[in-house]
């Protein structure tokens, strides 16, 4: 079986053990064997990352947009194979797998030309002969932390910026999709950026994500994931008294949004005098497709005196009704399966509590 190693300084590094990385839909298909990072690996890629920083910050904009330009050619062409692989490791439908590999390659391909538009402000003064100018800096080392549930299109987001303006990245993918960050890092590997700018760290949120957020080298830390995962990291963030603090103070306070507890990831709701059976069928699949999978899945939606029960059942039940279930490599499939089976049964406990 093929063992996928982490990318450090440039150089593909050995991990301290190895995780099988199984199909959802189908638990005899293992994609391969992923490296699990310790601390002193993420130590290894910070020191690398704050040596390259000098020369890659400084870069001409050229020179980063054609690498970005290349990692975003590349994959579009690549889409459909990646997007196989996203629907094999994820288990997302394989339509959405090359729908979210072609968004990940124009998301690369956008910042590439961002690249060539960086721009600064010049400013009057108050005072006699003195002007003022606003640039733009680098921060300098990020660290990048990404979710399972969209593998290459969160990563891109982070990464293309992050590199476009010079600055050096440690990734960190969600154990559970380690198969689609591995093979982005080899294109970006492949793309001719310097061996510090870029590094792939993959291993246990509790071991890699700790090590990033707690380490002296790190000037910010962008982190998409759950909340009590965010408040812990912000915690450990404040405890070594990072400088991005105060970036991440949207999740390091205790409170929960204040919605009603029926309105948690609320559903604006909309006359149902027009079409309302439409309405709620697009309710229902937007709900159930992808299992609640995004971050903008309803848990609930509130009725209105004026739609009928029979009108909420025609509509949901010919949303639901119109998916296909089944393996999800199959370009057919519309509904995914759950990636683990813990998601599983801390689903279902929730709704059998809410019940």
């Amino acid at each position: 079986m093929t063992r996928h190693h982490n990318l450090i300084n440039g150089q593909w590094v050995e991990g301290t053990a190895y995780a099988p990385n199984q199909n959802p839909s189908n638990l005899d298909d293992i994609i391969g064997e992923y490296a699990q990072g310790d601390a002193a690996q993420v130590d290894d890629a910070m020191q690398a990352a704050r040596r390259a920083f000098a020369a890659w910050s400084v870069t001409g904009i050229q020179a980063r947009c054609d690498a970005l330009d290349r990692i975003g050619s590349e994959i579009l062409q690549r889409k459909d194979e990646l997007g196989t692989l996203l629907a094999r490791e994820e288990g997302k439908t394989r339509a959405e797998g090359i729908g979210e590999a072609a968004r990940a390659g124009n998301i690369f391909r956008f910042f590439a030309g961002e690249c060539l538009r960086t721009a600064g402000e010049v400013l009057p003064s108050v005072r006699p002969g003195i002007g003022i100018e606003v640039t733009r800096e680098p921060l300098g080392v990020v660290a990048l932390i990404s979710p399972w549930n969209f593998p290459l299109a969160i990563p891109a987001w982070k990464i293309a910026p992050a590199l476009a303006y010079g600055n050096c990245v440690v990734f960190k993918p969600a154990d559970l999709v380690p198969g689609c960050a591995w093979a982005l890092a080899d294109i970006i590997h492949r793309a001719g950026l310097p061996a510090g700018a870029f590094h792939l760290v993959m291993g246990r949120g509790s071991v890699i994500g700790d090590a990033l957020v707690t380490h002296p080298e790190v000037d910010a830390v962008s982190f998409t994931g759950s909340q009590s995962v965010g408040q812990r990291l912000a915690q450990c963030g404040d405890l070594f008294g990072r400088g991005h603090v105060n970036h991440r103070r949207a999740f390091s306070s205790s409170r929960e949004p204040t919605y009603p507890q029926s309105l948690h990831r609320p559903v604006t709701m909309r006359s149902s005098r027009n079409q309302p059976i439409q309405w709620w069928r697009f309710q229902a699949t937007r709900s159930y497709k992808r299992w609640g999978c995004r971050c903008t899945t309803p848990m609930s939606i509130p009725s209105s005196s004026q739609c009928s029960c029979s009108t909420v059942s025609m509509g949901t039940a010919s949303g639901v009704g119109q998916m296909k279930r089944s393996c999800s490599s199959r370009l057919s499939s519309s509904q995914k399966p759950l990636r683990s089976q813990p998601r599983i049964f801390t689903r279902l406990r929730r709704r059998l509590l809410k019940t």
